[in-house]
Protein backbone atom coordinates (compact mmCIF):
# COMPACT_ATOMS: atom_id res chain seq x y z
CA UNK A 1 0.00 0.00 0.00
CA UNK A 2 1.32 3.28 -0.69
CA UNK A 3 1.90 5.77 2.20
CA UNK A 4 1.22 9.19 3.06
CA UNK A 5 3.97 11.72 2.40
CA UNK A 6 2.82 14.69 3.50
CA UNK A 7 5.85 14.83 6.46
CA UNK A 8 8.21 15.28 3.37
CA UNK A 9 6.55 18.93 3.06
CA UNK A 10 7.75 20.39 5.92
CA UNK A 11 11.46 22.36 5.71
CA UNK A 12 13.91 19.38 6.46
CA UNK A 13 16.72 21.86 5.34
CA UNK A 14 16.11 23.76 8.32
CA UNK A 15 18.76 22.92 10.78
CA UNK A 16 18.05 22.02 14.68
CA UNK A 17 21.07 23.30 15.61
CA UNK A 18 20.92 27.24 16.23
CA UNK A 19 24.66 28.14 15.02
CA UNK A 20 24.19 25.56 12.11
CA UNK A 21 21.24 27.37 11.49
CA UNK A 22 23.24 30.45 11.57
CA UNK A 23 25.75 29.96 9.55
CA UNK A 24 24.00 27.73 7.09
CA UNK A 25 24.48 28.83 3.10
CA UNK A 26 21.37 26.72 1.79
CA UNK A 27 18.24 28.76 1.78
CA UNK A 28 19.58 31.78 2.39
CA UNK A 29 19.55 34.88 0.67
CA UNK A 30 23.36 35.80 1.53
CA UNK A 31 24.68 33.87 -1.80
CA UNK A 32 22.55 36.12 -3.69
CA UNK A 33 23.05 40.08 -2.34
CA UNK A 34 26.73 39.19 -1.16
CA UNK A 35 28.01 40.94 -4.68
CA UNK A 36 26.32 43.77 -4.10
CA UNK A 37 27.22 44.07 -0.75
CA UNK A 38 30.94 43.73 -1.32
CA UNK A 39 30.55 46.66 -4.51
CA UNK A 40 28.67 48.88 -1.70
CA UNK A 41 31.46 47.96 0.95
CA UNK A 42 33.95 49.73 -1.57
CA UNK A 43 31.81 53.12 -1.16
CA UNK A 44 33.19 53.67 2.50
CA UNK A 45 36.26 52.51 1.33
CA UNK A 46 36.84 55.00 -0.97
CA UNK A 47 35.49 57.61 1.40
CA UNK A 48 38.04 56.54 4.07
CA UNK A 49 41.01 57.03 1.62
CA UNK A 50 40.26 60.55 0.63
CA UNK A 51 39.07 61.68 3.95
CA UNK A 52 42.61 60.36 5.11
CA UNK A 53 45.00 61.47 1.81
CA UNK A 54 43.09 64.17 0.31
CA UNK A 55 40.84 66.13 1.96
CA UNK A 56 38.44 65.66 5.32
CA UNK A 57 34.88 65.51 4.33
CA UNK A 58 31.74 66.67 5.84
CA UNK A 59 30.50 64.87 9.14
CA UNK A 60 27.21 64.58 10.17
CA UNK A 61 25.92 63.95 13.06
CA UNK A 62 24.58 59.93 14.16
CA UNK A 63 21.21 61.19 15.66
CA UNK A 64 19.71 61.35 12.71
CA UNK A 65 20.49 58.12 11.42
CA UNK A 66 19.05 56.53 14.77
CA UNK A 67 15.47 57.90 13.73
CA UNK A 68 15.44 57.55 10.17
CA UNK A 69 16.93 53.47 10.48
CA UNK A 70 13.56 53.14 12.25
CA UNK A 71 11.58 53.84 10.26
CA UNK A 72 13.41 52.08 7.14
CA UNK A 73 12.84 48.76 9.10
CA UNK A 74 9.21 49.46 9.09
CA UNK A 75 9.15 50.01 5.89
CA UNK A 76 11.08 46.54 4.73
CA UNK A 77 8.75 44.78 7.51
CA UNK A 78 5.85 45.75 5.50
CA UNK A 79 7.38 44.59 2.12
CA UNK A 80 8.58 41.41 3.62
CA UNK A 81 4.97 41.07 5.07
CA UNK A 82 3.28 41.61 2.00
CA UNK A 83 5.24 39.02 0.19
CA UNK A 84 4.75 36.65 2.96
CA UNK A 85 1.06 37.61 2.21
CA UNK A 86 1.36 36.19 -1.06
CA UNK A 87 2.98 33.49 -0.04
CA UNK A 88 0.74 32.26 2.50
CA UNK A 89 -2.31 33.15 0.28
CA UNK A 90 -0.57 30.65 -2.07
CA UNK A 91 -0.39 27.88 0.05
CA UNK A 92 -3.61 28.12 1.31
CA UNK A 93 -5.08 28.11 -2.78
CA UNK A 94 -3.12 24.99 -3.20
CA UNK A 95 -4.17 23.34 0.10
CA UNK A 96 -7.43 23.74 -1.29
CA UNK A 97 -6.64 22.11 -4.67
CA UNK A 98 -5.52 19.75 -2.87
CA UNK A 99 -8.62 19.06 -0.61
CA UNK A 100 -11.08 19.82 -3.72
CA UNK A 101 -9.17 17.12 -5.37
CA UNK A 102 -9.51 14.35 -2.43
CA UNK A 103 -13.31 15.32 -2.20
CA UNK A 104 -13.80 14.59 -5.84
CA UNK A 105 -12.12 10.94 -5.90
CA UNK A 106 -13.52 10.20 -2.64
CA UNK A 107 -17.13 11.29 -4.44
CA UNK A 108 -16.51 9.87 -7.46
CA UNK A 109 -15.53 6.41 -6.19
CA UNK A 110 -17.64 6.17 -3.36
CA UNK A 111 -21.31 7.78 -6.04
CA UNK A 112 -19.69 7.39 -9.26
CA UNK A 113 -21.30 4.64 -11.07
CA UNK A 114 -20.05 1.54 -11.34
CA UNK A 115 -17.44 1.29 -14.29
CA UNK A 116 -14.05 0.95 -13.61
CA UNK A 117 -13.04 2.05 -16.75
CA UNK A 118 -15.16 5.73 -15.91
CA UNK A 119 -13.78 5.83 -12.56
CA UNK A 120 -10.12 5.30 -13.44
CA UNK A 121 -10.30 8.26 -15.89
CA UNK A 122 -12.08 10.14 -13.24
CA UNK A 123 -8.87 9.60 -10.71
CA UNK A 124 -6.29 9.92 -13.55
CA UNK A 125 -7.49 13.30 -14.94
CA UNK A 126 -8.03 14.91 -11.08
CA UNK A 127 -5.05 13.93 -10.25
CA UNK A 128 -3.36 15.60 -13.82
CA UNK A 129 -5.23 18.92 -12.94
CA UNK A 130 -2.79 19.89 -10.11
CA UNK A 131 0.37 18.86 -12.45
CA UNK A 132 -1.01 20.92 -14.91
CA UNK A 133 -1.76 24.05 -13.03
CA UNK A 134 2.02 23.21 -11.70
CA UNK A 135 2.94 23.53 -15.09
CA UNK A 136 0.95 26.31 -15.68
CA UNK A 137 2.20 28.52 -13.31
CA UNK A 138 5.85 27.51 -14.15
CA UNK A 139 5.23 28.21 -17.39
CA UNK A 140 6.69 24.75 -18.26
CA UNK A 141 5.38 21.09 -19.78
CA UNK A 142 7.18 18.55 -18.25
CA UNK A 143 4.52 16.23 -17.42
CA UNK A 144 6.67 12.80 -16.98
CA UNK A 145 5.74 12.34 -13.77
CA UNK A 146 2.21 11.54 -15.26
CA UNK A 147 3.82 9.20 -17.86
CA UNK A 148 2.52 6.44 -16.08
CA UNK A 149 -0.72 7.03 -16.20
CA UNK A 150 -1.57 9.38 -19.28
CA UNK A 151 -1.32 8.14 -23.21
CA UNK A 152 1.34 9.79 -25.30
CA UNK A 153 -1.35 11.24 -27.24
CA UNK A 154 -3.54 12.13 -24.15
CA UNK A 155 0.19 13.95 -23.07
CA UNK A 156 -0.11 15.83 -26.37
CA UNK A 157 -3.25 17.22 -26.31
CA UNK A 158 -2.81 18.02 -22.65
CA UNK A 159 0.76 20.12 -23.65
CA UNK A 160 -0.70 21.79 -26.93
CA UNK A 161 -4.24 22.54 -25.12
CA UNK A 162 -4.04 26.56 -24.93
CA UNK A 163 -4.62 26.64 -21.17
CA UNK A 164 -3.52 23.03 -19.82
CA UNK A 165 -5.70 23.43 -16.35
CA UNK A 166 -9.08 24.08 -17.84
CA UNK A 167 -8.27 21.32 -20.30
CA UNK A 168 -8.48 19.19 -17.70
CA UNK A 169 -11.18 20.78 -15.80
CA UNK A 170 -13.13 20.35 -19.07
CA UNK A 171 -12.55 16.61 -19.14
CA UNK A 172 -13.59 15.91 -15.48
CA UNK A 173 -16.71 18.08 -16.15
CA UNK A 174 -17.42 15.77 -19.21
CA UNK A 175 -16.89 12.93 -17.39
CA UNK A 176 -19.53 14.05 -14.40
CA UNK A 177 -22.09 14.72 -17.58
CA UNK A 178 -21.48 11.37 -19.34
CA UNK A 179 -21.73 9.70 -15.46
CA UNK A 180 -25.17 12.20 -14.97
CA UNK A 181 -27.15 11.61 -18.50
CA UNK A 182 -25.45 8.15 -19.60
CA UNK A 183 -25.47 5.91 -16.25
CA UNK A 184 -28.96 7.08 -15.25
CA UNK A 185 -30.89 4.70 -15.99
CA UNK A 186 -28.60 1.93 -16.18
CA UNK A 187 -29.08 -0.70 -12.70
CA UNK A 188 -26.45 0.19 -10.22
CA UNK A 189 -26.24 3.87 -11.16
CA UNK A 190 -25.44 6.05 -8.07
CA UNK A 191 -24.90 10.16 -9.26
CA UNK A 192 -28.10 11.16 -8.96
CA UNK A 193 -29.10 15.33 -9.86
CA UNK A 194 -27.62 15.83 -5.95
CA UNK A 195 -24.55 14.10 -6.08
CA UNK A 196 -23.90 15.90 -9.44
CA UNK A 197 -24.41 19.18 -8.42
CA UNK A 198 -22.09 18.50 -4.88
CA UNK A 199 -19.21 17.24 -7.26
CA UNK A 200 -19.14 19.57 -9.85
CA UNK A 201 -19.08 22.16 -6.99
CA UNK A 202 -15.77 20.38 -6.22
CA UNK A 203 -14.70 20.75 -9.80
CA UNK A 204 -15.51 24.76 -10.02
CA UNK A 205 -13.58 25.50 -6.89
CA UNK A 206 -10.61 23.84 -8.20
CA UNK A 207 -10.60 26.02 -11.28
CA UNK A 208 -11.82 29.44 -8.64
CA UNK A 209 -8.11 28.24 -6.66
CA UNK A 210 -6.47 27.75 -10.20
CA UNK A 211 -7.74 31.30 -11.13
CA UNK A 212 -6.72 32.84 -8.11
CA UNK A 213 -2.81 31.37 -8.15
CA UNK A 214 -3.21 33.19 -11.87
CA UNK A 215 -3.76 36.36 -9.87
CA UNK A 216 -1.28 35.99 -7.73
CA UNK A 217 1.14 35.17 -10.88
CA UNK A 218 0.28 38.44 -12.42
CA UNK A 219 -0.35 40.84 -10.68
CA UNK A 220 3.11 42.14 -9.08
CA UNK A 221 4.07 44.21 -6.29
CA UNK A 222 3.51 47.78 -7.07
CA UNK A 223 6.12 49.31 -8.82
CA UNK A 224 6.33 52.56 -7.23
CA UNK A 225 6.51 50.72 -3.63
CA UNK A 226 9.34 48.68 -4.60
CA UNK A 227 11.60 51.62 -6.08
CA UNK A 228 10.83 53.86 -2.77
CA UNK A 229 11.78 51.22 -0.48
CA UNK A 230 15.32 50.51 -2.47
CA UNK A 231 15.80 54.27 -3.24
CA UNK A 232 15.24 55.02 0.86
CA UNK A 233 17.74 52.13 1.19
CA UNK A 234 20.52 53.34 -1.19
CA UNK A 235 19.90 57.32 0.50
CA UNK A 236 20.38 55.78 3.73
CA UNK A 237 23.24 53.86 3.36
CA UNK A 238 24.99 56.81 1.29
CA UNK A 239 24.90 59.10 3.79
CA UNK A 240 25.39 56.88 6.52
CA UNK A 241 29.82 56.79 6.37
CA UNK A 242 29.75 60.38 6.89
CA UNK A 243 28.18 59.95 10.44
CA UNK A 244 31.34 57.10 11.35
CA UNK A 245 34.26 58.69 9.76
CA UNK A 246 35.52 60.68 12.18
CA UNK A 247 34.42 58.25 14.91
CA UNK A 248 35.08 54.56 13.65
CA UNK A 249 37.77 55.31 11.00
CA UNK A 250 38.61 52.18 8.77
CA UNK A 251 35.82 50.45 10.97
CA UNK A 252 33.58 52.45 9.49
CA UNK A 253 33.63 49.90 6.70
CA UNK A 254 32.74 47.34 9.44
CA UNK A 255 30.09 48.99 10.22
CA UNK A 256 28.51 49.74 7.19
CA UNK A 257 28.68 46.56 6.50
CA UNK A 258 26.69 44.93 9.49
CA UNK A 259 23.95 47.59 8.73
CA UNK A 260 23.80 47.09 4.70
CA UNK A 261 23.51 43.37 5.38
CA UNK A 262 20.08 43.26 7.15
CA UNK A 263 18.61 45.90 5.23
CA UNK A 264 19.56 44.20 1.67
CA UNK A 265 18.61 40.79 3.10
CA UNK A 266 14.96 41.96 4.03
CA UNK A 267 14.52 43.88 0.75
CA UNK A 268 15.83 40.25 -1.19
CA UNK A 269 13.40 38.46 1.42
CA UNK A 270 10.62 40.27 0.24
CA UNK A 271 11.36 40.05 -3.55
CA UNK A 272 11.60 35.95 -3.10
CA UNK A 273 8.14 35.75 -0.83
CA UNK A 274 6.49 37.41 -3.96
CA UNK A 275 7.14 34.64 -6.23
CA UNK A 276 5.62 31.54 -4.40
CA UNK A 277 5.62 29.54 -7.66
CA UNK A 278 8.97 30.39 -9.47
CA UNK A 279 11.02 27.54 -8.18
CA UNK A 280 14.38 29.02 -9.11
CA UNK A 281 13.17 31.48 -6.18
CA UNK A 282 14.07 30.53 -2.26
CA UNK A 283 11.31 29.14 -0.14
CA UNK A 284 9.33 28.43 -2.92
CA UNK A 285 6.21 26.51 -2.69
CA UNK A 286 7.34 23.08 -2.93
CA UNK A 287 4.68 22.02 -5.98
CA UNK A 288 6.28 19.12 -7.26
CA UNK A 289 5.92 17.64 -3.80
CA UNK A 290 2.53 18.80 -3.22
CA UNK A 291 1.61 17.40 -6.52
CA UNK A 292 3.41 14.28 -5.86
CA UNK A 293 1.12 13.35 -2.85
CA UNK A 294 -1.81 14.25 -4.58
CA UNK A 295 -0.89 11.30 -7.04
CA UNK A 296 0.00 9.20 -4.54
CA UNK A 297 -2.84 9.86 -2.33
CA UNK A 298 -5.65 9.48 -5.10
CA UNK A 299 -4.10 5.97 -6.83
CA UNK A 300 -4.26 4.55 -3.39
CA UNK A 301 -7.93 5.78 -3.27
CA UNK A 302 -8.34 3.84 -6.54
CA UNK A 303 -6.49 0.90 -5.08
CA UNK A 304 -9.09 0.43 -2.29
CA UNK A 305 -11.89 1.09 -4.18
CA UNK A 306 -10.77 -1.85 -6.95
CA UNK A 307 -10.16 -4.24 -4.37
CA UNK A 308 -13.72 -3.23 -2.52
CA UNK A 309 -15.18 -3.89 -5.83
CA UNK A 310 -13.43 -7.36 -6.51
CA UNK A 311 -14.15 -8.39 -2.92
CA UNK A 312 -18.03 -7.38 -3.53
CA UNK A 313 -17.91 -9.56 -6.70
Amino acid sequence: MLKDKTHHITNKDEANNFLLGALMWRGSVTPRIMPMLLLLCLYPLSLIIMDHYWRALPVLDVTPFEYTGVVLGMVLVFRTNAGYERWGEARKLWGGINNQTRNLIIGALQYGPDDLEWRAAFVKWCITFSFATKESLRSGSNFLALSDMLTAQELEELKSALHMPLFVGNRIAALLQKARSNYQNSSGAKLDGFEFAILEGHRSLLIDHMGACERILKTPMPLVYAVKTRRFIFMFLLLLPFSLLDKAGFYTIGIFFLVAYPLLSLDRIGIELQKPFNNKSLSHLPLDTICENIKLQGLDLWKQDTKTTENSI
